[in-house]
């Protein structure tokens, strides 16, 4: 049998050289390329004092805008009124209600037993009784001494009458001298005499009457002082009967039932359920910028109501003063005694002001450096801040609008200049 050499083609060898050079030449084609590409970053990377990832920073960007400053505060919830009612006087006290009791206006709360107190009203009634027949007395003992000298005056004037007749018969008979001149000149003698009895009966009349005036107005006087006294002490036993002063429920009692208690000791707290303020506690070195009527944002159940701040606390206690707020539309629904909210106290807005997000590089920072980012470095910028709120700090140097500045903690920078941010 013929073989198949006859359909057998010869193959030329491949050149392995010219294989070779082509694949050297591609590589250093991309390492060309890598190098062109990497060698700024590498030039960065070499010039920076440190490298950091850049998923450990936060970055911020200035803006131009107004900015509120204001400051977070954590307060609760207090009665706008809730009046404590205290004793007037010592006593034993008989409860009527107990912690926790709904009450209204003018309900009975508790009764206080003073046995001074009613001891003395008894004293005092007793001596505004005699007080009170010691005037009747001087009432009547005035009507008689003038009924008395009344009588003198009548009886004087109807002796003056007839000694006036007498002088007319006398004056008669001396004409027709019946008589003697001396019996003339006595019956004259007796007129004038009878004459001054009349005027000083009258005169004697009238200050008998202002002194007897006088003696009842002094008696009255003490009487009616005796009537204050009496009423006062009656206040003072009416005031041992506590009643609620408005309507809301007992809060705090401070005794027990049949508790002897001394004057002006507290005894009970009534609180007004309807009106509510909120108490918080304000940083010290915040305590100048504020002042009554600032404007304030009250934060409960995930809503925001509208305040007002009403009082600043003039002392300091542990770094801190307290203030109150009260809610300009009234009071909402639901809110309870000590319960906590968080508010914000707005101090002032500043118009188009130069700003950038709040961050912890403002406290690392001291306010005073920044590290303002510029392709793949941070730099160290000097900066001055201004007004700061809760989310945002005002730039007053250092930086212009649109910059990029890392907002986080600059700590892990350890001061330096540069900073190289790998990705």
């Amino acid at each position: 049998m013929r073989d198949t050499s006859g359909q057998d083609v010869v193959l030329k060898p491949k050149n392995k050289h010219k294989k070779r050079l082509i694949y050297i030449g591609a590589a250093a084609l991309l390492s060309i390329a890598v190098v062109g590409f990497a060698a700024p970053q590498f030039n960065e990377l070499f010039s920076s004092d440190m490298s950091i990832s850049s998923e450990q920073l936060r970055y911020g960007v200035v803006t131009r805008g107004d900015l509120q400053r204001d400051i977070a505060v954590q307060g609760q919830v207090v009665a706008a009124n809730s009046p404590t009612l205290y004793s007037p006087s010592s006593g034993n006290v008989s409860l009527h209600v107990k912690a926790g009791d709904r009450v209204s206006e003018g309900q009975l709360l508790l009764q206080i037993d003073s046995p001074i107190l009613t001891n003395r009203l008894d004293q005092e009634k007793a001596s505004l009784e005699e007080l009170k027949l010691a005037v009747e007395r001087q009432q009547i003992q005035n009507k008689t001494t003038l009924l008395n000298n009344q009588q003198s005056i009548e009886l004087a004037a109807v002796n003056l009458e007839l000694q006036s007749k007498n002088m007319s018969r006398a004056k008669q008979s001396m004409k027709h001298q019946v008589i003697s001149r001396e019996e003339f000149e006595q019956n004259q003698a007796e007129l004038k005499k009878t004459q001054l009895a009349y005027t000083h009966a009258k005169q004697g009349f009238i200050l008998e009457k202002e002194s007897l005036a006088f003696e009842l107005k002094t008696k009255q006087l003490q009487l009616d002082r005796q009537q204050f006294v009496v009423d006062d002490l009656q206040r003072q036993i009416n005031e041992l009967t506590l009643r609620a002063p408005l309507d809301g429920i007992i809060g705090l009692v401070n005794i027990r039932e049949k508790d002897l208690v001394a004057i002006n000791a507290p005894l009970i707290t009534v609180v007004d359920l309807s009106d509510f303020e909120v108490e918080v506690n304000i940083p010290e070195n915040y305590a100048d910028d504020l002042g009554v009527g600032l404007s304030t944002e009250i934060s409960l159940n995930n809503q925001v109501y509208a305040g007002e701040l009403t009082a600043i606390s003039p002392e300091v206690n542990n770094g801190q003063v307290v203030g109150r707020m009260r809610f300009v539309d009234g009071s909402p629904s639901g809110l309870r005694q000590n319960q906590r909210i968080n508010a914000r106290v707005l101090i002032e807005t500043r118009s188009n002001v130069l700003k950038i997000r709040r961050g912890q590089f403002v406290e690392t920072g001291g306010g005073r450096i920044a590290y303002l980012v510029t392709a793949n470095n941070a730099v160290k910028t000097d900066i001055v801040v201004g007004a700061r709120s809760l989310s945002e700090v005002e730039i007053v140097s250092g930086l212009q609008e649109g910059d990029r500045v890392v907002i986080s903690s600059t700590d892990m920078f350890s001061g330096n200049n540069t900073v190289f941010i790998s990705n």
